[in-house]
């Protein structure tokens, strides 16, 4: 990968730092909000090789920091998740950051690829709302999403998943030919999932959560199509497997868009060494016979005043 310019510079009022991976030739754009719980035990890293792992589909994550993690996220005010006047406020201003600003500056340098929302709890909340409200991201990974806020059932009801508009991906070095119209729209692929003891919790609010995916799930099935749906359930709570569940999702959003976009008379994969043989026990990856070879990862920090870029 080339050395490119890592100084992000964005007048705007969320001024946020930025942690981006390239991984081979990127070829889907994955886009995350994360807070300081996902930076423990270097979550964040191991999400992206978890990804990388699972899928041979080259790819560019960028994770932009949510100092504020409900204000910047929540699409509306909820006091069980937080009495602070400004939550509710400020989703609309996340969603536009992304838009115009990380969207863009993304896609200067990699093209006009496909891109991936997600995020982990309020994280996937979010994403499964901005879908709603932009037809700017081709899939939704949303991890144990807190739908259990009040008035989200009715809310996604009214607002079915927008439908992104089939655009003529640009990369670097295409190796995902789309042929699909540009005047065709497709289906957008949404990953959900949920520990298997999320709801069985003290919480009266928040042991709704099952409920609540599940009508979520039957909900997109019906506005969507059931092949462009799925729920996984994982052994477990809401905490201890955030980087795995939303790696997961990832990595099935980029399979599906994969699927969507190669062209049938390319082989199955071009970029592998060996087929990759994963399993998902407890919520966690098992990579067995994964060879990466052709991979380079890269790391940078993008920072508003800082440039800094490693090879790891």
């Amino acid at each position: 990968m080339s050395n490119t310019s890592t100084i992000f510079t964005e007048e705007h009022n969320i001024q946020t730092p930025c942690k981006l991976f390239v991984v081979g030739d990127p070829q889907v754009l994955l886009i995350q909000p994360s807070a300081r719980h996902e930076e423990k035990n270097d979550g964040v890293r191991r999400e992206v090789d978890l990804i990388a792992q699972a899928s041979p589909t080259g790819f560019a994550m960028v994770f932009f920091d949510c100092v504020e993690w409900a204000r910047a996220l929540m699409p509306w005010a909820d006091d069980a998740v937080s009495r602070d006047a400004e939550v509710g406020r400020h989703a609309p201003d996340t969603l536009r950051f992304i838009e115009h600003t990380l969207l863009p500056w993304l896609r200067e340098r990699f093209g006009a690829l496909p891109c991936i929302i997600g995020g982990y709890s309020l994280g996937g909340l979010f994403a499964l709302w901005a879908a709603r409200n932009t037809d700017a991201f081709a899939a939704v990974a949303a991890a144990s999403p807190s739908l259990w806020i009040n008035g989200w059932g009715e809310y996604a009801a009214a607002h079915p998943i927008l439908s992104p508009q089939a655009t003529a991906h640009h990369s670097l070095n295409t190796t995902l030919p789309i042929s699909t119209p540009q005047h065709i729209t497709t289906t957008t692929p949404i990953h959900l999932s949920l520990g298997d003891r999320e709801e069985h919790c003290r919480n009266q609010r928040m042991k709704r959560i099952g409920d609540c995916v599940r009508a979520e799930h039957t909900l997109l099935c019906q506005q969507l199509s059931p092949t462009a749906v799925t729920l996984r359930w994982h052994e477990g709570g809401h905490f201890g497997a955030e980087a795995e569940r939303t790696a997961e999702a990832f990595a099935w959003c980029i399979e599906q868009i994969a699927q969507q976009h190669l062209d049938p008379q390319q082989p199955e994969s071009t970029n592998i060494d060996s087929r990759r043989n994963i399993f998902y026990k407890y919520g966690i990856f098992f990579i067995n016979k994964v060879h990466n070879s052709n991979k380079t990862l890269i790391f940078a920090e993008i920072s508003l005043l800082t440039e800094n870029k490693h090879k790891v």
